[in-house]
């Protein structure tokens, strides 16, 4: 146990036992405000848990893993991409949670009260997006969920977290600092995404964006043309390509384009393949043009990811990719 008194901030470090996996949990209390959890480990067999609800909001940042989580019956959320899972889960409502054997799971997960949320992070009521409100509300009765993709920003910044250089106290103080810019990030993200359109959406047409969205997620090589996304959801193009934009923040191509990079940016930081190999697993056809996608989307090239996961390894990087 690691704590700091004057700052309120107490931590433990839980450690996988060796006949299960490999790794650790990180735990940091700020306070009565903030919880939280860095993974960083993986099981050598697969994972059944119940998980207990807790009535918090929770802000899970995902780098790595393969993790299904229970919504329903019938809807299970597979969680095995980089990307940023709002979660409210009501008191006394359990689910299972199932993770996969050999995945690296590597995520942040920061669970806060819904009054903290509402009072530190947002100046007013009127200020709150929409996407957000349902997790403010303190009489839920079932689970809530949104899934967004991960900004290069907090990537970056999980990525930091998670990779925490310090010890001791001052540990604990770079956790707090860290998963306050999180929030941050988070929370914008919500809110530069909620200026647009003010028209409303049937039931129908949202389950239809949603599963275009779910599609540009799956379909990385070759990725999925507008048409075609419109073709198998149900929408007309201009329908579909308006909506998804006012609802999810992003162009359909901005958005396809950020699933792909970051899928590369996890094959090469995290399963050590070539740039020629992540190239062709997002759909290039020439690394060249990967490359320079890349460097425009993270702003570093792909061989410099290549570099740093060879150090850490202590091997020779591939120059040619």
């Amino acid at each position: 146990m690691t704590r700091h008194a004057e700052r309120g901030l107490l931590g433990a470090r839980v450690t996988l036992p060796a006949d299960e996996g490999e790794g650790y949990w990180d735990l940091t209390r700020v306070r009565d405000d903030m919880h939280v959890v860095i993974a960083n480990f993986s099981y050598k067999e697969p994972r059944f848990e119940i998980v207990p609800g807790d009535g918090l909001v929770q802000f899970n940042f995902k780098l790595s893993g393969d993790m299904s989580l229970a919504v329903s019956r019938t809807e299970p959320l597979r969680w095995n991409r980089p990307s940023l899972l709002v979660w409210a889960q009501p008191t006394g409502v359990d689910i299972s949670e199932w993770t996969a054997p050999s995945a690296r799971e590597r995520f942040i997960i920061i669970s806060i009260r819904p009054e903290f949320l509402a009072e530190n992070f947002l100046s007013s009521a009127g200020d709150l997006p929409p996407q957000l409100q349902p997790f403010i509300c303190t009489k839920r009765e079932k689970i809530l969920y949104c899934q967004r993709p991960l900004t290069s920003q907090t990537f970056e910044i999980t990525t930091r977290l998670i990779n925490n250089p310090f010890s001791g106290p001052l540990s604990l103080v770079y956790t707090e600092a860290l998963a306050l810019e999180l929030l941050c990030c988070a929370v914008h993200s919500f809110t530069a995404s909620s200026g647009a359109p003010t028209e409303e959406y049937t039931e129908r047409e949202l389950k239809c964006l949603y599963q275009a969205r779910t599609m540009l997620m799956r379909e990385l090589a070759p990725p999925p043309s507008i048409s075609k996304l419109a073709r198998t959801v149900g929408m007309a193009k201009s329908s579909l390509t308006k909506g998804f934009k006012a609802v999810f923040g992003e162009t359909i191509l901005e958005y396809s384009l950020g699933c792909r990079m970051r899928h590369a940016m996890m094959l090469m930081r995290d399963r050590c393949w070539s740039v020629a190999k992540a190239s062709e697993a997002v759909g290039y056809a020439h690394p060249t043009s990967f490359a320079t996608a890349f460097r425009r989307h993270f702003g570093v090239p792909p061989i410099d990811v290549r570099r740093v996961k060879s150090r850490d390894n202590g091997v020779q990087p591939e120059e040619t990719g």
